[in-house]
């Protein structure tokens, strides 16, 4: 059975807590045992009781048992139904040794809060697993355990059972919820650190507040679709080592995704040293084509700052940026172990095909007239651009001629 990421992500940290459970089950036997064994020798006296051979022996058994159980998982493959023999046989050891045991008292109703206390201990123990159906599971045991051992060693005072079994109810239940709320949190982190790569915090708040789900699919609708590129990128990588151009591009990305973002835009993909950006998806605002023209001449910016800092004429770039407006299929394309949320569409084609004429105009940014129509009236000239219509032309894939607009950057 195939798993997400996210549960292949909670096995691997369920095999190494099962790890720590057998380290600290070992380490609490071994130190018992050392305890046990100088007390029964005469040499200290920690127990109301001194240890009798009963006492040292079975210490010596459940020392084995977890000595087995920690080289079992350290040296083995990990078997997820380790963690149900594991549980069982801590409630089995140690039920075994409050019957056995003469260093455990037993009268005046004590085994009822001794009984108690163990069960809460392996329970909470079984905790570190991260792991639902073994704290059901455990919870079921410890309830049992604590049932047969009260029952079988109880002597008289009844009626601190019935409190203690709600209260122990409480703890298992809480337990449980804890376990649960672990689980969910991962899950959660996990998928909006994933989302914080491509959307800006506050459009993944609304995927929770609207509780979007990352499934599989898509929905037609209407978006503002940008393309950036850096204008002869081939060559500019060509004179330098690889470690310089990703640490370029690491820089680069960096300060075009912190743009977008603050314009909402949602980073589609980088195709090497291009971006592709969508307005209106995953949420639908009025001002989508306005908000991708103020990202253009906002990169437009910060590509000038970028520029200022490079001593050499050779190692400034160029940026051309294509703006579009249509419908287009958007939604998470792909398996259900790996989705990329993105549009797809004719409209999608468009809008690169609009960047790639900003080399032929020589113009850094050009929109369609699809988007202008969209921006007319809502700007002015203190946001920091005009724009103009450059041509009508026919593009490669279309039969009949669209207008494309400069943005001029003030």
């Amino acid at each position: 059975m195939k798993h997400s990421l996210v549960d292949e992500i909670l096995i691997a940290r369920e095999m190494k807590n099962e790890k720590t459970v057998a380290l600290v089950r070992f380490a609490l036997f071994s130190i018992t045992s050392i305890m046990d064994f100088v007390s029964y020798l005469g040499w200290i006296s920690y127990t109301i009781v001194t240890p009798s051979l009963i006492t040292v022996g079975l210490d010596l058994t459940f020392l084995v048992f977890a000595s087995i159980v920690l080289i079992f998982v350290n040296f083995l493959p990990y078997k997820p139904y380790l963690k149900f023999f594991t549980i069982a046989f801590d409630y089995f050891i140690i039920g075994l040794m409050m019957f056995l045991d003469p260093t455990i008292i037993k009268a005046n109703g004590l085994i009822y809060f001794i009984a108690m206390t163990s069960a809460i201990f392996i329970f909470q123990l079984n905790l570190l697993r991260h792991s639902k159906t073994g704290t059901i599971y455990g919870a079921i045991l410890a309830f049992i355990y604590f049932m047969v051992v009260s029952v079988g060693l109880g002597d008289g005072y009844p009626f601190d059972l019935i409190p203690m079994i709600f209260g122990l109810g409480m703890l298992l239940a809480i337990g449980y919820v804890t376990t649960v709320s672990n689980i969910e949190m991962v899950k959660e982190a996990n998928t909006k650190q994933m989302m914080e790569r491509f959307l800006p915090s506050q459009l993944v708040g609304e995927f929770y507040k609207n509780k979007v789900q990352l499934e599989p699919g898509g929905e037609n609708k209407e978006v503002t679709i940008l393309f950036s590129d850096i204008r002869a990128f081939t060559k500019f990588s060509e004179q330098r080592s690889a470690e310089e151009v990703v640490t370029f591009l690491n820089d680069y990305l960096s300060r075009m995704t912190d743009v977008i973002f603050k314009f909402n835009g949602t980073i589609d993909k980088f195709i090497g040293d291009a971006i592709m950006t969508i307005f209106g998806a995953p949420f639908k605002r009025d001002d989508d084509a306005l908000r991708a023209v103020k990202t253009a001449v906002a990169m437009m910016r910060e590509i000038e700052s970028l520029n200022q800092k490079q001593k050499c004429p050779e190692d400034k770039i160029h940026v051309g940026i294509g703006i579009h407006t249509g419908e287009a299929i958007v939604g998470n394309i792909g398996s259900e172990r790996r989705l990329d949320y993105t549009v797809i569409g004719d409209n999608v084609n468009l809008a690169s095909r609009i960047e790639g004429l900003t080399k032929h105009y020589n113009c850094p940014i050009l929109i369609s007239e699809v988007t202008y129509k969209q921006v007319v009236g809502k700007y002015s000239t203190e946001d920091g651009f005009e724009i103009r219509e450059i041509d009508q032309v026919i593009v490669k894939g279309k039969s009949k001629p669209i207008t494309v607009c400069e943005v001029v950057c003030l």
